[in-house]
């Protein structure tokens, strides 16, 4: 009699235990783009900001993530995987009000400011774009940067077209150019791996502020959108020193 008792009571136990997220059990599709210092390749992994925030954020709910299991492709072709495929995570992405019924949110991780870099030294002021015109600015060739500048008013003619962020770097520490239009962050990471004193410049203009979000198929669980977002709220609540999670992962990238 007591045997069935147990077997009864183990019964009732597994009946009442809660259901884990049908998501939670299985593979997941994760994706992103080259954008450091939020996102990139290093020794055939992806490492960065937004990276590592992910893999803590879904280790505290018992997921493990291999960081080889993250996939690092264009932007366009990743975009597009996401809303189609079940089980899918796009980062770091930008939460629009186009994007807003796409995806499940979790976030924001963190912001990022695109704007006008310059030498301190320089000590230059911008009111406006308008106040660009006597200053020629370095920009990524067709880059959402230089799409800003120019639906902002700013003529072609004031711009350095060109294809590579660090060339642009160069340029602004020499002189040949005077701005250089680039997410800040980015700038400054480049400029820690090129040797170069960050704290020597400055953003004197923000062309746009985006918060940066995990993007999840529509098909995820609620629930497991839930506990990511309590998570991603602890990780960023701040401990007796003034610092939170997210804080450090940040300055471990930004001022190593």
């Amino acid at each position: 009699m007591k045997i069935l008792h147990l077997i009864i009571a183990v019964f009732v136990l597994l009946l009442c235990r809660p259901v884990a997220p049908v998501m939670a059990q299985q593979g997941w599709n994760i994706m992103t783009e080259e954008l450091p210092p939020y996102n990139f390749v290093q020794d055939n992994q992806v490492h960065g900001i937004c990276t590592d925030v992910l893999l803590q954020l879904m280790g505290k709910n018992g997921i493990s993530i291999d960081r080889k299991a993250i996939q690092m492709l264009p932007w366009a072709r990743a975009y597009r995987m996401v809303q189609e495929i079940p089980g899918s995570i796009l980062f770091s992405t930008g939460r629009t009000a186009e994007r807003e019924d796409l995806f499940k949110w979790v976030g924001p991780i963190t912001d990022l400011t695109i704007g006008l870099t310059a030498l301190k030294e320089r000590k230059i002021k911008l009111k406006s774009l308008a106040d660009v015109e006597k200053y020629t600015i370095g920009t990524i060739r067709d880059g959402a940067p230089e799409q800003l500048v120019l639906k902002g008013g700013v003529q072609e003619r004031n711009l350095d077209r060109i294809a590579s962020p660090g060339a642009n770097i160069k340029k602004l520490q020499a002189g040949r150019v005077d701005l250089f239009a680039f997410n800040v962050p980015s700038t400054r990471y480049l400029m820690i791996k090129m040797g170069l004193d960050p704290d020597n410049y400055e953003n004197v203009y923000t062309l746009k502020q985006v918060d940066l979000y995990y993007a999840f198929h529509r098909d995820t669980d609620d629930r497991l959108i839930q506990a990511f977002n309590k998570t991603m709220q602890e990780m960023k609540q701040p401990d007796a020193t003034g610092k939170s999670e997210v804080d450090r992962i940040i300055a471990g990238y930004l001022n190593p």
